[in-house]
C-alpha cells in the first residue's frame, strides 16, 4: 500500500469516526442535561397477616419434598385421609365372589 493510500484510510476513519459521534449525540441526547425522578416505596407493616388456608395447608403440593411413585405394593391403595399405603379390601372380594359363584353353579 502506498503511503497516499494508507492517508486516505485514516482520514476516512477519522471523518466517518466524528460523523457517527454527532450521529449518536443527536438521537441520545446530553446526559448532563437530563433528569431523573426516583420514587420511594411505602412502608412495610410491621404485623405479619394470616396465610391464605386454600393454598397453604397441609394437603399443598410442596416441591420440595421427594416424591416416590410406586410406594405402595401390588395389592395395597394410597389413602389420602393417612397418607400412607393400605390393603386393597376390593380385591379380596372379588375372589370371594368368583369362588362363590363357581360354587352355586356346581
Amino acid at each position: 500500500m502506498k503511503g497516499s493510500s494508507l492517508a486516505t484510510v485514516v482520514l476516512i476513519a477519522i471523518v466517518s469516526t466524528i460523523v457517527a459521534a454527532f450521529v449518536v449525540n443527536s438521537l441520545l441526547g446530553d446526559p448532563d442535561k437530563e433528569s431523573v425522578t426516583i420514587s420511594y416505596m411505602d412502608v412495610m407493616p410491621g404485623s405479619v397477616l394470616e396465610p391464605d388456608p386454600e393454598v397453604f395447608n397441609n394437603w399443598a403440593v410442596n416441591p420440595t419434598v421427594e416424591v416416590i411413585v410406586g410406594k405402595c405394593e401390588f395389592d395395597e391403595i394410597w389413602s389420602e385421609e393417612k397418607q400412607a399405603c393400605l390393603k386393597d379390601d376390593d380385591s379380596n372380594t372379588d375372589e370371594d365372589e368368583e369362588t362363590g359363584t363357581d360354587e352355586a353353579e356346581d
